[in-house]
């Protein structure tokens, strides 16, 4: 049976700050590198946003396998990784695009986007990917 005081555990609560953590900075380079390419450059909002987040899901990959989940790279979780990074890299785009078809400035929907996405995905990253 499902048991909350399993999820709200130390382990997965110390687990959860790490993962938030690590969020700030992955978001942060997002926003930033949006900006940047965005409001700077001029660059294509989409491919902006493809460009950003391609090279932020590289940056996940090393930090989460070392820092989040204290685990050993093996050709399986990168397998896994690449699926997971394909999955949530469409459904990213798709809900962003979604966003910017509604009127929605591209950063808040970059924000919107985020909220949706980011309680999924530490949980298939600690189920599925990461898990040895």
């Amino acid at each position: 049976m499902f048991k909350i005081d399993k999820i709200l555990n130390k382990e997965n609560r110390n687990l959860a700050v790490r993962y938030v953590l690590i969020s700030i900075i992955s978001y942060g380079f997002v926003f930033s590198g949006l900006i940047f390419l965005v409001d700077i450059f001029k660059v294509n909002k989409t491919y902006s946003f493809l460009i950003v987040y391609g090279i932020n899901y590289i940056f996940l990959y090393v930090v989460q396998l070392k820092y989040l989940f204290k685990t050993n790279h093996n050709k399986y979780k990168l397998i896994r990784f690449i699926v997971f990074i394909l999955f949530f890299y469409l459904s990213a785009n798709l809900i962003y695009n979604a966003g910017l078809k509604l009127g929605l400035h591209y950063l808040i929907s970059t924000t919107f986007t985020i909220i949706v996405l980011m309680p999924l995905r530490i949980i298939v990253s600690k189920m599925i990917v990461f898990k040895d």
